[in-house]
């Protein structure tokens, strides 16, 4: 279910886009009802950091090159902010609440008046659904007339969602609205996100935004049950020694996504310890790729916890280059893969992994 909330949330974790194309120029005309002077932040999202405008007798204007369809931010200097699109050509006027940070009014861009339609389909039904949840809170409430009502709203959200991409699956506010979801739901099934992919066409699926949602597809896919695990090259904690997943086909392999600051993973390690121990020798190995990004804290954990297996890192965090392969937002992830490099088991944690490993390796 995409919610407004879960769209507004890509703001915060939008990666640094590099547009290709022709550029065209958009103007932004912005009246503030309730300030005079004053600044803002205008943020392409496009690029890591906002452009400063200054509110001078109520006004401020603004101007970018864009190559197609663009989601922006408006915002003050303690991250409240309105989203809003703006395409080559536009000529945009605004009316601004600076101090709640509210759009009063917006014309001059089509993409954004599509945006909206979403918007508008579903705030309402939030709202609803945050009234309801604040009912189940309270003591003597209908709990099953609650359930019965949230289910309703759910399905109705749901529909809305399915029938904006319909409408406008052919758009690049679309393929945003759909990128914004992927990233947002750690636990999107690979089924949904290929549907919601498929529902993009035309622009919607040759702009940036839909090139990204098919990216997104594909790391989807590599951490799912009965698909081959992307190949890749790190190097071990002397950086002298690089190490490909391919080599190891022939054997069990589990990859391990872990770090040094990540309890639950190191929470692990007694358990990957007592199947590496057993099953190593009958041709069983580990592999453990830390999203560490600071070396000597993924080296001081090596040291402190022995672990007798493969150990590869860029030392990048989650900007390491298996992100671009792999669907890994949270860890500990572990991917089992069988002796041809396919994915069998996903996430086997405490004694289910050795459980496993004694099924495979009788």
């Amino acid at each position: 279910m995409t919610t407004l909330k879960t769209i507004l949330l890509a703001l915060l974790v939008s990666p640094l886009l590099s547009l290709a194309g022709t550029k065209g120029k958009f103007n932004l005309a912005v009246t503030v009802s309730d300030q005079t002077d004053g600044q803002v932040l205008v943020r392409n999202l496009t690029r890591p950091l906002p452009d400063t405008a200054i509110i001078v007798n109520g006004k401020f204007s603004y101007s970018d090159q864009v190559t197609e369809p663009t989601p922006f931010i408006v915002a003050d200097m303690y991250n409240h902010y309105q989203l809003f699109f703006a395409a080559p050509g536009d000529k945009i006027q605004m009316g601004l609440r600076a101090k709640d940070m509210q759009v009063t009014s917006l014309t001059g861009s089509a993409s954004h008046s599509i945006f909206m339609q979403l918007i508008n389909m579903q705030e309402p039904l939030q709202k609803k659904a945050q009234g309801l949840q604040q009912l189940s809170t309270m003591a003597g409430k209908n709990q099953d007339s609650i359930q019965y009502e949230m289910t309703s709203i759910n399905k109705q959200l749901q529909k809305n969602f399915t029938d904006f991409l319909t409408k406008h699956g052919n758009t690049e506010v679309a393929s945003f609205v759909v990128y914004s979801s992927l990233i947002n739901d750690r636990n999107i099934s690979n089924t949904i996100a290929d549907s919601m992919s498929r529902s993009l066409n035309g622009k919607g699926a040759t702009s940036f935004y839909g090139k990204e949602v098919n990216k997104m597809v594909s790391k989807l896919r590599s951490v799912q049950a009965g698909n081959m695990a992307p190949d890749f090259t790190l190097p071990d904690s002397t950086g002298l020694k690089n190490y490909t997943l391919s080599k190891y086909r022939g054997q069990y392999v589990l990859i391990d996504f872990w770090a040094s600051w990540c309890g639950p993973c190191k929470g692990e390690i007694p358990f990957l310890k007592q199947a590496y121990s057993t099953y190593h020798s009958k041709g069983f190995e580990i592999i453990s790729v830390s999203l560490d990004s600071k070396r000597e804290a993924w080296l001081a954990a090596l040291r402190q916890f022995a672990m007798p297996w493969i150990h590869i890192s860029d030392v990048k965090g989650f900007n390491s280059i298996v992100n671009d392969l792999y669907h890994v937002p949270s860890i500990p992830k572990t991917l089992l893969l069988d002796k041809t490099g396919k994915i069998i088991f996903t996430d086997l944690r405490g004694p289910a992994l050795e459980q496993k490993l004694g099924e495979l390796l009788k």
